[in-house]
């Protein structure tokens, strides 16, 4: 009785997930999708990244490279070489709206690990590149309004990015010499009031 009763259910779950299927189907992607594996991408990107830091001090330590400035530059020159390609390869005749993020992130840590230079170099990569795959694509020669726009904001914001790195990287060294001379001042004073 158990097993005939198993027998039927199992009919009518098959009955109810044919009656379920469409009889045609067509490979419709939702453009909600396309956004979410974009998305994803710069996620995992983002997160490669991370590791740099720990790459630059197995650099340093390893290969000789003692100067911040020599590291950033050959990041630089690496990550320059790895997103060209596959930014033009991905975008080449077609950019989306927001391409230049990839490289956007990787001046921003060119300059946070850095130095300033070494992100002004990425960025000059990048708006050659940039202006490589905006219209007429394949030159160099940018042509309309909306993509000198395009390219000048690019630049502006990771200018402004790299000055606001910069300045905090330099607060952030100051502090402690400002503590330091503070504690130096406050153990002065007590001295001096007690000789007197």
């Amino acid at each position: 009785m158990k097993s005939s009763t198993r027998y039927v259910a199992a009919f009518l779950t098959l009955a109810l997930f044919s009656m379920a299927a469409a009889e045609k189907t067509t490979a419709y992607l939702d453009p909600g999708t396309g956004t979410t594996i974009w998305q994803s991408a710069a996620v995992v990107l983002i997160g490669i990244l991370f590791y740099v830091r720990r790459i630059a001090d197995w650099l340093r330590t390893n290969l000789a490279f003692r100067s911040a400035q020599t590291t950033g530059f050959l990041f630089a020159s690496v990550f320059g070489a790895a997103i060209s390609p596959l930014a033009i390869r991905m975008f080449g005749g077609h950019p989306l709206p927001r391409f230049n993020d990839i490289f956007l992130v990787g001046i921003v840590l060119a300059a946070y690990l850095f130095t300033w230079e070494s992100a002004a170099y990425l960025l000059t990569i990048s708006i050659a590149v940039s202006a490589w795959l905006l219209p007429p694509s394949g030159t160099f020669r940018v042509e309309g309004v909306a993509e000198w726009y395009r390219l000048i904001s690019f630049a502006l914001i990771s200018i402004f990015l790299i000055m606001l790195i910069t300045r905090i990287k330099v607060r952030r060294t100051a502090e402690p010499l400002a503590g330091s001379r503070m504690h130096d001042v406050s153990e002065e004073i007590p001295s001096m009031a007690g000789g007197d």
